[in-house]
C-alpha cells in the first residue's frame, strides 16, 4: 500500500520514516512550508510552565527555550519531545493525548499560567479551572504552489495522511478544483476535528484513537484488516 504524505518538512520525512519501518510506502508531495515568526519580546515573569505542541514550534523559538527561563516544559508528542532533547531542554512532562490532557497534567503540578508556543493555526484554548493560558504565535504553514503532478500522486495512493485541519481544508479544495472525485479518496486524519475540516463524500474517513502517528497507523491497520475480512 502507498500513502500520501503532505505535511511540510520535516514533519514528512518523519512521518514517512515510520510508516517504511512499518511496512507501508510513503509518497511524500508536502503542500505545506514552515515559516518562523519573531517572538514579540516575551517576558518569562508572570508564567510558570512552557506549553508545547509541535517541534515546529520548537525549532521556531530555539533561542528563547534555550535562554534563561528556569520554566518547566510541557511537550505534546513524542516529536516534540524530541525536537526539545535536540536542543537540550528539559521536558517536565510529554503526553501523548493532547494539549487538553497535557494541560491537566501541568495543573496537577501546580502549574496556574502557561506560555503556550504555538503555529498560526492553534486549536481552540483549553479551559482549566485556576489555570490560565497566554498564546505566543512563533510559526505558519505556508501553502506552496499546487504541484503538477497532485492528481496524479492522489489517485495513485491507497489513502492521503492530513496532520491538522488546515491541510485537511486545503487538500479538499485542491481536490474539488482540479475535479478530483472524493468518492475514490481514502483519507486517514489525527482528529475528528481534521476529519470534520475536510468534510464528507470521501471514500473512507480513519481517525486515529489519539493524535499521534503511532495511534494513527493502527487505525489504517485496523481499516484495511477489515475491508480485508469483508472481501
Amino acid at each position: 500500500m502507498k500513502f500520501l504524505i503532505i505535511r511540510p518538512q520535516p514533519g514528512a520525512d518523519a512521518t514517512a520514516h515510520r510508516l517504511r519501518a512499518a511496512g507501508y510506502a510513503a509518497c511524500l508531495m508536502p503542500l505545506f512550508v514552515i515559516e518562523h515568526l519573531p517572538m514579540q519580546h516575551v517576558l518569562t515573569e508572570g508564567y510558570d510552565a512552557i506549553l508545547l505542541t509541535s517541534g515546529n514550534a520548537v525549532r521556531a523559538a530555539a533561542d528563547y527555550l534555550t535562554g534563561d527561563h528556569n520554566l518547566s516544559v510541557y511537550a505534546v508528542g513524542s516529536a516534540t519531545a524530541s525536537a526539545l532533547h535536540k536542543l537540550s531542554v528539559p521536558v517536565a512532562k510529554t503526553g501523548s493525548e493532547g494539549v487538553e490532557a497535557l494541560l491537566r497534567v501541568a495543573g496537577a503540578d501546580g502549574h496556574k499560567r502557561l506560555l503556550w508556543l504555538a503555529g498560526e493555526d492553534y486549536t481552540a484554548i483549553p479551559q482549566l479551572n485556576g489555570v490560565s493560558i497566554d498564546i505566543e504565535i512563533v510559526y505558519r504553514s505556508a501553502a506552496v504552489s499546487t504541484p503538477d503532478d497532485f492528481a496524479s500522486k492522489v489517485t495513485q495512493s491507497d489513502l492521503v495522511i492530513l496532520h491538522s485541519s488546515r491541510a485537511a481544508t486545503h487538500f479538499a479544495g485542491l481536490c474539488d478544483a482540479l475535479e478530483l472525485h472524493r468518492g475514490v479518496i481514502t483519507l486517514a486524519t489525527f482528529s475528528t476535528a481534521i476529519a470534520l475540516s475536510a468534510g464528507v463524500g470521501w471514500a473512507s474517513m480513519i481517525v486515529a484513537d489519539t493524535p499521534n502517528d503511532a495511534a494513527l497507523f493502527d487505525a489504517i491497520k485496523r481499516h484495511f484488516e477489515m475491508a480485508h475480512c469483508a472481501s
